[in-house]
């Protein structure tokens, strides 16, 4: 069972190719050269790892949830990384629309490089969802494209019927929601705020208060999330450490609260329901180990029971 915590805040591979990945990831991060990956034992785990994708379902109970809003399933990707992305397309699909989401989110950091582009259709087109389909910005989305490209990354985008949210929110009010993007942290582009800006606005009764789910790619903007009210977070970024050795915390996180033990799954923080998605892809270095891909699925209850979760 996830814990209730409130710490402070403060501000196919081949082998030649998976050793030259790990070449250049050890090179950029140099306390990875005491980690024992030699081996085919090792390299068949991580290659396991890498393409074993896991469903994270959970069940989350709030005492006044929006009656529209019972028993309505959440879908929540991060991280694809197309560019060394070796899950396909149907792989994904089939494992989330076997769910039947009402709502499917995406939490930045869908590309990699400028040929990613190129790939968008063949990942995105065919994941649909009855209450919309919403998306955020990473780092990686920002960091290989131009203005120009950039303005076509986000035209493809909503030509799949993607909503871009970029320091902005949308209500659905036939499910009394509030989806509030708050664009990518890491590149300082959040301005949570400005995300928060229309739902301050129309405030809702407090007999029937409208529900607020924060996508982010990264919980650095915690902070502001916290200041302003969410009753559900959604981040991505860590890629759960995407290689750590068993027994062990991650060595890279990228993230304040992964530097203090947060960087993975379910957590209450500082009155914030958050969870820290690990991500289907990759970055740095084309492996995972010890930390498969994941699809995480929310589905929403009136009540007060502790959140209940399953793997599949």
């Amino acid at each position: 069972m996830p814990k209730k915590t409130t710490p402070p805040l403060r501000k196919p591979m081949s082998r030649r190719s998976f050793f030259r990945g790990i070449g250049g990831f050890i090179a950029n991060h140099w306390l990875l050269s005491s980690m024992p990956l030699a081996g085919a034992g090792v390299f068949g785990w991580a290659e396991y790892d890498t393409l074993n994708l896991k469903c994270q379902l959970w069940d989350l109970f709030y005492p006044n949830l929006p009656l529209a809003l019972e028993d309505t399933t959440i879908c929540q990707l991060s991280d694809l990384h197309l560019e060394s992305l070796r899950i396909t397309p149907e792989h994904i699909k089939k494992s989330v629309m076997a769910e039947k989401p009402d709502l499917i989110v995406l939490t930045g950091d869908i590309i990699s490089t400028r040929t990613d582009l190129d790939k968008l259709n063949s990942y995105l087109a065919g994941l649909t969802a009855p209450q919309g389909n919403f998306i955020v910005m990473g780092n990686n989305d920002y960091s290989h494209l131009s203005h120009t490209l950039f303005k076509r990354y986000v035209q493809q985008l909503k030509d799949l019927g993607w909503t871009l949210l970029i320091n902005k929110a949308e209500f659905l009010p036939n499910l009394n929601l509030w989806i509030i993007g708050v664009d990518d942290p890491a590149t300082a582009h959040d301005d949570v705020d400005l995300a928060y800006e229309k739902v301050l606005a129309a405030q809702s009764l407090p007999e029937n208060p409208s529900f607020r789910l924060v996508l982010s790619h990264s919980t650095d903007c915690l902070d502001g999330v916290a200041k302003n009210g969410a009753d559900l977070f959604l981040a991505g970024h860590t890629h759960g450490g995407q290689i750590r050795l068993p027994g062990l915390k991650p060595l890279i996180t990228n993230t304040y609260l992964g530097d203090l033990g947060f960087y993975e799954g379910y957590h209450v923080i500082n009155g914030v329901p958050l969870y820290i998605n690990t991500g289907i892809g990759e970055s740095m270095i084309p492996i995972r180990f010890n930390v498969p891909p994941e699809i995480a699925f929310f589905t929403l209850h009136q009540g007060n029971a502790e959140p209940r979760h399953h793997t599949k």
